[in-house]
């Protein structure tokens, strides 16, 4: 074996072929850079590196494509890529084989996960959905280097005239359906638009066409109880638990969705150990919340009314809504019994979602500030919060017309308090 030397363009082209097999000329600045050459007198660039506990061999490339310093460069910067615990052979292989858009498509729900690790699974479950079930259908094929703008604009078309649309079957009397259409159109384009930026950092595209293109935004879907609408609610719940027609944790989950204007998967997933009846408050770390992604935890304050439910529900597992036994974990969520509930109620177009809406409403009508909301709701950003502001302008537009009507008698037309029966200081 030779002594390790500095490979350079010298000592390159001085090394002659063995007749009989490669031999290798290690160099002496990178540690696992070495020339390989083989009999046939070609001459190529390797390093040995150790991914975790595994030996691994990159193919740098061929001497004359590459020089002796782009060699040493690449293999410095592959060393440097290990030492972070990254595997720079195994994503050459990867990036080889990404060559269209299905292909693309695996390769960011895999590695992706790896490169943005903040980003909650609940939202790679969305990014899938668009991907697989919107996006491949009509892009797979593409090769990701010949992908256009107009490309991506007649796939946006195509999504809203419902050609992704279709109704799978998952077993017995159990469906799934796509419904595609104008409303995922903009969803599925920043999905789309992010994991092209993705395929740019890992050098696998120069360019992102569906940056050029329109992204509709999403319609948001505004439904909120009214006052009656939420004591009819609540009195359901109560008749559906006695008669039977629905679980007990199933109405109590909907109780507490409505009673702390928490999303369905906080309440749906909560662990005991996230309760903290001495503030009273559910306390989420990062993970378990869309808006934690800064590392912050979401405190949720819990109302009385809750809190008497959390109680009664005191039970021996980790979980405040478990599977039924012998099953471990949380339950699944109840589609089927807010369809009963809805169907009970009469009420139309309300998912369980809109529960937080509405009690997002009920805040402002009472006189809180957009301010306070955004903190109870736990919103990242105030645009977010700022779908309500339309109610803060009615509640503030009511408060006007209160003090109109004073000045010009119509507050007489009103019922009077017991207090305003008192006569006049200026009555004749």
């Amino acid at each position: 074996m030779q002594a390790a030397q500095r490979l350079t363009k010298r000592v390159i082209d001085a090394a002659e072929p063995n007749q009989d097999k490669a031999y290798c000329i290690w160099d002496s600045d990178v540690k696992g850079f070495r020339l390989r050459i083989r009999p046939s007198g070609r001459k190529t660039f390797e390093l040995k590196y150790r991914a975790g506990r595994r030996q691994r061999l990159l193919v740098i490339g061929d001497y004359g494509p590459f020089t002796a310093e782009k060699a040493r460069k690449a293999a410095e910067d592959a060393k440097h890529n290990a030492s972070g615990g990254g595997d720079p052979q195994h994503e050459k292989v990867v990036h080889r084989n990404a060559s269209t858009v299905a292909e693309l498509i695996q390769l960011y729900l895999t590695e992706g996960r790896i490169d943005k690790p903040n980003k909650r699974e609940s939202s790679w479950e969305c990014d899938k959905r668009d991907l697989l079930l919107h996006v491949h259908p009509i892009l797979g094929a593409t090769p990701i280097n010949a992908l256009t703008t107009p490309d991506i604009q007649r796939w946006q078309r195509d999504v809203a005239a419902f050609k992704t649309a279709k109704v799978r079957k998952l077993g017995f009397r159990k469906l799934s359906c796509t419904r595609g259409g104008p409303k995922v159109v903009g969803r599925a384009t920043r999905t789309l638009s992010a994991m092209l930026n993705w395929a740019i950092k890992r050098e696998l595209i120069k360019d992102n066409p569906a940056a050029r293109v329109s992204k509709p935004a999403d319609v948001m879907r505004e439904r909120f109880l009214t006052d009656e609408e939420a004591v009819h609610l609540f009195t359901t719940l109560d008749d559906m638990e006695t008669l039977a027609e629905i679980r007990p944790d199933h109405a109590d989950l909907f109780r507490i969705i409505a009673l702390t204007g928490s999303r369905l998967a906080e309440m749906r997933d909560l662990a005991w150990s996230e309760v903290d009846f001495s503030r009273p408050a559910v306390v989420l770390a990062p993970e378990r919340h869309k808006t934690g992604q800064g590392g912050r935890r979401k405190v949720i304050n819990l109302n009385a009314a809750t809190v008497e439910i959390l109680k009664r529900r005191a039970n021996k597992t980790d979980w405040v809504f478990p599977k039924p036994a012998p099953y471990h974990g949380p339950m699944e969520t109840p589609r089927h019994a807010w369809r009963a509930v809805l169907k009970r109620t009469k009420f139309e177009n309300l998912r369980i979602h809109d529960l937080r809406h509405t009690f997002a409403s009920l805040l402002i009508k009472d006189g809180h500030s957009l301010a306070f909301v955004q903190k109870a709701l736990g919103h990242s950003r105030p645009e977010v919060t700022a779908r309500y502001a339309h109610l803060k302008d009615e509640a503030t537009r009511a408060a006007f017309d209160h003090v109109g009507a004073i000045y010009t008698g119509a507050k007489q037309a009103e019922p009077q308090t017991e207090d305003a029966t008192a006569p006049s200081a200026n009555a004749a």
